[in-house]
């Protein structure tokens, strides 16, 4: 609801800080007091529709608002902002404008999108977003589902299945064959890759052997001359010699060289082992002639499977499960895809039914609702006023129905029915809004509603009766009433009033709180000749 407004040098408003009950608030004031301006304030803060003419200087316009769940809800999946209350401000001047809620600076779209929750304006140009055909649907479905829970839980239980078959769905191409040709590419991309079977790490061991390969005869001479060097040697060895520097230590080993001794012993060991690793590799270059061609070819092999599905083996081994699980998918799909469509269709069906069957049941509930909107027209002189629940048959079943309602009115006999966005606004348009609102009641997700010209063009007694229902309606919302009627503003639970001031060199507009006399006087002042 609305707890207080802001204004400072927005038209005619200087600096203006205003405080509304959560009931019926009342505004007064002559023609041409700044009424219209006021409207004109708050429809530009949740709209973001500033009018230029009004924008003269710097100004601002402040709104605070404790929120319903439905609100915050909104708020934190525009914004991220979570709340119960916020603060929507619009910093504005000739040529730009710039909106705030809870001191977040935000755009011009989330203000359109939170605002029109925030506060409905029944004016000229009305904004109440029970104009929206989108609202209405979901208004209508959220006061049936709570009358006909049982019906609506078959509905969710058969949409939840039917979107896991849509899903399905949608993964098959929209030409079937497609998914054959998947098929026989992925078994071509997998036989190749398991053909030649790679192994982790194998394409560096295979290089390094093939250019071992390649190169033989150098290694191989590189080899025969370091084991020469070791050990075979006649004329001068590695072994003997360092088998003689132990043989002289162990002779005088008594005299302090036993360590210098065993060093040698060790190092001539390590020769050993050395000379012993030397021709192994030697003997493992004694290989087949054919094995630089099959080392080539492997490598070759290895390198292709790399290019088309690599960069790296690893990659090729990874893309390989990959295939694999996606062709296990595929053949899922193959399997249930003759299947799938008859599947869809007869539970598509089905909801169509139960939705049918749902509207069908919740005719008498929405004949009571029809029949109190009514009877709230007859009381508001518009005894010719007729509404009706349109329900449209949807294409594809939605998560809540398989039917869209929308609220249809005609406002004479001759008339045809037609959209509540298509009946004009003003004076008429507002009452039809309090005898709609009044029979929702909570139900309506905004909280907060300004009415204005909706007792425009009644007499006294009407005026009266103008009253009572606003009266009734601020049992479950916060209303803020324009009105000349005398009989109305009586009920106010507050009462401002609007005034032009003028003085020498200018000229503005204040809002005013009336209590006791003061209100007295104005209530006298708004009979005018009535009470004469």
């Amino acid at each position: 609801m609305l707890v207080s407004l802001s204004l400072k040098n927005f038209g005619l408003f200087k600096d203006e800080n205003i405080e509304f009950s959560d009931g019926l608030n009342i505004i007064s004031g002559e023609s041409g007091a700044g009424k219209s301006m006021f409207i004109s304030a708050i429809n530009s803060l949740i709209t973001g529709q500033f009018p230029s003419e009004l924008k003269n200087q710097d100004g601002m316009i402040s709104a605070f608002f404790n929120l319903n769940d439905t609100v915050k809800k909104i708020i934190t999946q525009t914004t991220g902002i979570e709340s119960n209350e916020a603060v929507v401000s619009a910093n504005f001047s000739s040529k730009k404008t710039l909106y705030r809620i809870n001191g977040m600076i935000v755009t011009k779209n989330i203000i359109e999108e939170i605002g029109k929750y925030l506060i409905e304006i029944h004016s000229q140009e009305s904004s109440a977003i029970l104009r929206d055909p989108l609202y209405q649907n979901k208004l209508m479905y959220d006061i049936i589902i709570n009358k006909y829970s049982e019906a609506f839980a078959e509905y969710n239980s058969l949409y939840s299945e039917y979107s896991i078959l849509r899903e399905k769905s949608a993964a098959i191409p929209s030409d079937p064959s497609e998914v054959l040709r998947k098929i026989d590419m992925l078994n071509f991309q997998i036989n190749e890759i398991k053909k030649t079977d790679p192994q982790p790490n194998e394409d560096t061991e295979l290089s390094e052997r093939f250019r071992a390969l390649n190169n033989i005869q150098e290694i191989k001479k590189n080899l025969y001359e370091n084991m020469q060097l070791l050990k075979d040697s006649e004329e001068f060895n590695t072994d003997n010699s360092i088998g003689t520097v132990a043989y002289n230590l162990s002779k005088i080993r008594e005299y302090g060289f036993k360590d210098a001794e065993q060093l040698a012993i060790s190092i001539q060991q390590q020769l050993l082992e050395l000379y012993d690793a030397i021709e192994k590799k030697l003997l493992d270059l004694q290989t087949d002639p054919q094995e630089l061609n099959n080392v080539s070819e492997r490598l070759n092999a290895v390198l292709m499977l790399k290019r088309k599905y690599g960069p790296s083996l690893d990659d090729v081994i990874t893309n390989c499960k990959k295939f694999e699980e996606e062709l296990n998918r595929l053949y899922e799909l193959e399997s249930i895809m003759n299947e799938l469509t008859p599947r869809m269709e007869k539970i598509k069906k089905h909801l169509f039914e139960v939705s049918e069957r749902i509207i069908n049941e919740s005719m008498p509930y929405l004949k009571q609702i029809k029949q109190g909107i009514e009877k709230n027209l007859a009381d508001l002189n518009m005894q010719n006023a007729e509404i009706d629940f349109y329900f449209e048959k949807l294409k594809e079943p939605g998560q809540i129905s398989a039917h869209r309602i929308r609220i249809l009115m005609k406002t004479n006999p001759q008339s045809d029915f037609l959209p509540l966005d298509k009946i004009a606004s003003g004076g008429e348009m507002s009452r039809i809004f309090l005898a709609i609102e009044t029979v929702f009641g909570t139900d309506h997700s905004v909280d907060s509603m300004l009415y204005d010209e909706v007792d425009a063009g009644v007499g006294p007694r009407m005026a009266m009766t103008v009253g009572e229902k606003l009266k009734e309606l601020s049992k479950d919302k916060q209303l803020i009433v324009i009105t000349h009627m005398p009989q109305v503003a009586n009920l106010a639970e507050k009462h401002l009033k609007i005034t032009k001031v003028q003085n020498t060199d200018l000229v503005y507009s204040t809002v005013t709180e009336l209590t006791g006399e003061q209100r007295e006087k104005e209530i006298k002042d708004m009979y005018g000749e009535i009470i004469v």
